[in-house]
């Protein structure tokens, strides 16, 4: 005897017969369960509200992130997987916690990109208002790279929620 002929599974005639609903009715229904959840959640955060996660929590995270992806160009061909400026960004934000200055040129390193690339993608990042440069005080001919206090403000918004995001358990795999 299989495991199959132990489970108890209805006939197709034992089944309860529904009538289909209208694609008005099923959005309604969608809805209201969307609503419940949501309040549920509202209700949740109302009494145990969530604590900001640490700057150094956040630094970690971003330098996870970072990490996994030098990982991954390892396995993989790293022009798979092409996102210099979110390289760059991860760099900035996760390297100098460490005492790790960043010029132009050691960006592009840290991003892995060949200097020409790295620099129209700085220009792109600086245009955007995410980064900033300012000449190095021991040797002019480099220029330091930092973010910006829009671009730090917009990296700690997103890793804050990725930090919540990491909270919601995830089913592990057999």
């Amino acid at each position: 005897m299989s495991r199959q002929d132990n489970l108890d599974i209805p006939e197709i005639d034992d089944v309860p017969r529904e009538l289909p609903l209208d694609d008005d009715q099923l959005q309604l229904d969608v809805r209201l369960g969307l609503d419940e959840i949501a309040a549920a959640e509202e209700e949740r955060l109302r009494v145990a509200p969530r604590r900001q996660p640490t700057k150094r929590e956040l630094v970690q995270l971003a330098s996870s992130l970072f990490e996994a992806r030098r990982r991954r160009d390892r396995v993989f061909n790293g022009a798979l997987f092409g996102e210099p400026a979110w390289d760059m960004l991860l760099a900035l934000y996760c390297l100098p916690p460490r005492g790790i200055i960043l010029t132009a040129t050691s960006l592009c390193y840290s991003a892995e990109v060949p200097p020409s690339t790295g620099s129209r993608w700085q220009k792109l990042l600086l245009d955007q208002g995410l980064i900033k440069r300012g000449p190095d005080i021991s040797d002019g001919r480099q220029q330091l790279v930092a973010l910006s206090e829009s671009g730090r403000s917009r990296m700690e918004r997103y890793l804050v929620r990725l930090y919540y995001c990491r909270e919601i358990p995830v089913p592990e795999l057999d």
